[in-house]
């Protein structure tokens, strides 16, 4: 068996997560991680490159063309600490930081609802963050903690997934369907591309290959089913 076929395989095996929400928010409060930084460098797009619930360290690209008052807020910023440039590019930098306990604060409504977050992008407006939830008392118990500290949110979008597989599947299955979506929501499909396939890959925790492979088939079952003729409909 070749390893993209052991991917598709060990992908199968693993259940779904009983998730049935997707969820865009928008976030705001002075004391979310990096918000401190951002409101000094206007013009500044801060994307986390790894996983911000799952540890306190973590990787953030930094984009736009005012960096160095960024790098300069983030030295101030009491949301993180000991912040590293990794690498630079010539219209973003990537950075290493440690979430505080100051940061970490805020960051418990996305805990308690133990969010599966795909992406997220701050700006001194604030944060628009993609999420899956468990359900609609997960959604609620969200939205209560997040005024219980103070954060305004602005539920932008919330998709039932149960509900689209179950009417509006077109012959994909549950696992492309997941992924296809994803795709869509985080820009993949953009012009220009807001997502790379490394990435969504990283988020699914599967390899680049596998990713592509169930994008391709999923849209060919996507377009297939409808978009042309079923059969016997002649």
């Amino acid at each position: 068996m070749s390893r993209d076929e052991d991917d598709e395989s060990n992908c199968a095996d693993v259940p779904r997560r009983p998730y049935s929400l997707f969820v865009r928010a928008e976030l705001a409060h002075s004391e979310l991680p990096l918000s401190p930084a951002l409101a000094r460098s206007p013009g500044t797009t801060a994307r986390p490159r790894s996983a911000i619930l799952d540890g306190d360290r973590f990787f953030v690209a930094g984009l736009g063309d005012r960096l160095d008052a960024f790098e300069e807020g983030l030295a101030a910023d009491p949301t993180v600490a000991d912040p590293v440039v990794v690498s630079e590019f010539e219209d973003r930098r990537l950075y290493r930081v440690r979430v505080t306990a100051a940061g970490r604060e805020r960051l418990d409504p996305l805990e308690s609802a133990a969010a599966f977050v795909h992406d997220a992008s701050g700006t001194r407006d604030g944060w628009t963050v993609r999420m899956e939830l468990e359900d609609r008392d997960a959604l609620v118990g969200f939205v209560r903690n997040c005024r219980a500290v103070g954060i305004d949110l602005d539920v932008r979008r919330i998709t039932d997934t149960e509900g689209v597989e179950r009417h509006h599947s077109y012959g994909l299955s549950a696992e492309q369907e997941r992924i296809l979506r994803t795709a869509y929501e985080r820009g993949y499909y953009d012009v220009p591309r807001r997502v790379s396939q490394t990435d969504l890959a990283d988020s699914f925790g599967l390899s680049t290959s596998a990713v592509s492979q169930h994008l391709r088939r999923a849209t060919a079952e996507l377009v297939g089913n409808a978009l042309l003729p079923r059969r016997g409909s002649r």
